[in-house]
């Protein structure tokens, strides 16, 4: 790994660690002060819709500034958060500030790391390259909702809360050390004809994987509501899932980068059957499960990022970035938005989600993952 890499990989792992000890748990958070499951749901939609909405005047900021500002914003929206769970309000008002300040600290995040994730991906070897990023970002994620749960139950959420704060703060330096010549131009974004050149099963294949968020903001809650009621619960099944990651990230990555065949079709079959399998099992089975899920799941993603990034390389980064940015939002805003309407419970909602996903094996590939 060069300079840039092991900075990179720092502040992946320190930022990945702060968010995931309490993001996980916010949709319990708010169930247990007393929000019903439609509330929580308009929380999501409503996080989505603000991360639509912000989108082009968040990436046209990265494209004439800088993406370093950006991810301080993110940051600067995270802390507040933070301290804004520790005094919620049972009130839609509430839930709707929540969620502006969600939204801003994910798309302040995410547009910056995005960025920074291609700028140190190069065109060969790009499975190996991502599998090596998100290994680091695994290491990050297997014991932070472990210890996030156990802060969560026998301590207290503001403590939490701190840790978490100091964390993400810290990220800031390796973060700033990164050398990169920013790229400023005024040239305008281009999204229409952007859209028009990506193939429109890779847009479908974006959007739904996508979905998958939807499906990990809804399990902690079926976990909690039909498992066992402890914050513990769910941390150890997400340890479980997050070590079967690490696991098998390397390894299939390297095949990736050897094999001319997809596995994008093999991969979504999986990662629905075994989600199905995840909400009708109980005692130690959900942990066998949580296990297998870690491997198809990661499969998934390695096989969806591959095709991102070796598609990116046909187009300028601010656009392609904002029509991702795009696709995402508007698929879990309509996905959840169907849910929010529907009188279906929990574990129906979450075969909804999951058939959206799966059209996905029926879809032509124009751009082959090698």
């Amino acid at each position: 790994m060069n300079s840039n890499q092991k900075k990179f990989g720092i502040y992946v792992f320190l930022s990945t660690f702060s968010r995931n000890l309490i993001e996980v748990f916010i949709p319990v958070i708010l169930y247990k002060n007393g929000f019903a499951l439609k509330e929580v749901l308009f929380y999501y939609l409503m996080a989505n819709v603000i991360s639509l909405i912000i989108s082009y005047p968040f990436i046209n900021f990265s494209k004439k500034y800088n993406n370093k500002i950006l991810s301080i914003i993110g940051i600067i929206a995270f802390v507040v958060l933070q301290i804004l769970l520790n005094f919620i309000k049972h009130n839609i008002a509430y839930l709707f500030v929540l969620a502006t300040f969600f939204a801003t600290y994910r798309r302040g995040y995410w547009i910056a790391r995005r960025y920074y994730n291609l700028k140190i991906i190069k065109n060969e070897k790009i499975s190996t390259t991502y599998s090596i990023i998100s290994i680091i970002n695994q290491v990050g994620v297997i014991i932070s909702a472990y210890c996030g749960s156990i802060i969560l139950d026998f301590i207290s959420l503001k403590l939490l809360t701190i840790i978490a704060i100091i964390l993400f703060l810290i990220s800031i330096i390796p973060l700033h050390l990164l050398k990169f010549k920013h790229e400023n131009t005024n040239e305008k974004l281009k999204i229409s004809e952007t859209i028009k050149k990506i193939p429109k099963s890779d847009i479908y294949l974006f959007g739904s994987y996508e979905l998958l968020n939807v499906v990990k903001f809804l399990i902690p809650l079926y976990i909690f509501i039909y498992v066992k009621n402890t914050y513990q619960t769910i941390g150890i099944v997400n340890l479980i899932t997050n070590l079967a990651l690490i696991i098998f990230t390397y390894l299939f990555g390297k095949r990736l980068d050897n094999s001319k065949n997809s596995y994008l079709r093999l991969s979504i079959i999986l990662v629905v059957a075994i989600y199905i399998f995840k909400v009708n099992t109980f005692g130690f089975m959900l942990f066998i499960v949580s296990f297998i899920e870690g491997i198809f799941v990661k499969m998934y993603e390695l096989s969806i990022n591959t095709q991102f990034y070796t598609l990116s390389k046909k187009f300028e980064y601010s656009n392609y970035n904002l029509v991702y940015e795009i696709v995402q939002n508007s698929f879990r805003s309509f996905v959840v938005f169907i849910l929010l309407l529907s009188s279906f419970d929990l574990k129906t909602m979450i075969y909804i989600t999951l058939g959206f996903i799966a059209f996905g094996v029926f879809l032509r590939f124009k751009q082959e993952v090698r």
